[in-house]
């Protein structure tokens, strides 16, 4: 076999991974992560159940890999949006907004997710890892704010980035907010720009 037919199939069974890891995340939003079975997956992905089986040798190795996977995307959403602001304020609004059209959708295509208790029970149990990933996410964003004196010289970047991240994962359990619309993704930008950032001059 050539290199180039060797990398051909290797960007093959990426792209097969990845499109069965793209249906679990599709099967979330509509089904919730404790309802999503191997079946469901594969009828989504367009693949037999022993395609999906081949990637991942059980439904919890898949359902860890997809969280990952949708983690990924959603960072990388992120960051388009944050790339277009100059402040860390702006940039975290521009995350906050994404994170609540995320959401939005999430409770559009569904119910609210105060009825969603498989989907709920998911949030909390992955909190941990999901404040960690936004943690780390947020560190050099942080970072950079301080270098630009939006953050004061003395507050330790890790625990600062911890506190945002804590700000913005607290959103996924909001129904209504008092100060902000949950439905309407713009004012939770507005309040996350405008206060998330004030304690940490």
């Amino acid at each position: 076999m050539s290199t180039e037919n060797a990398t051909t199939g290797t960007d093959d069974e990426l792209d097969r991974r990845n499109q069965i890891l793209a249906a679990a995340n599709e099967c979330f939003a509509q089904l919730g992560h404790q309802r999503t079975s191997v079946q469901d997956v594969a009828r989504v992905a367009g693949v037999s159940r022993g395609t999906v089986y081949r990637y991942f040798t059980d439904r919890d190795k898949l359902i860890d890999a997809a969280i990952e996977y949708g983690a990924q995307a959603f960072y990388s959403e992120v960051a388009e949006a944050m790339e277009r602001e100059s402040t860390l304020a702006e940039q975290l609004g521009a995350l906050a907004e994404t994170h609540a059209t995320i959401l939005l959708s999430h409770r559009t295509r569904n119910r609210l997710m105060a009825d969603d208790d498989a989907f709920m029970r998911q949030i909390i149990a992955d909190s941990d890892s999901a404040i960690r990933r936004t943690t780390t996410f947020l560190e050099p964003y942080v970072k950079d704010a301080q270098r630009r004196g939006e953050v004061g010289a003395g507050v330790e970047v890790l625990a600062a980035s911890e506190w945002l991240a804590r700000v913005i994962y607290s959103l996924t359990t909001v129904n209504e907010g008092i100060c902000f619309d949950m439905e309407k993704p713009e004012t939770v930008r507005r309040y996350v720009a405008t206060f998330a950032v004030n304690g940490l001059r």
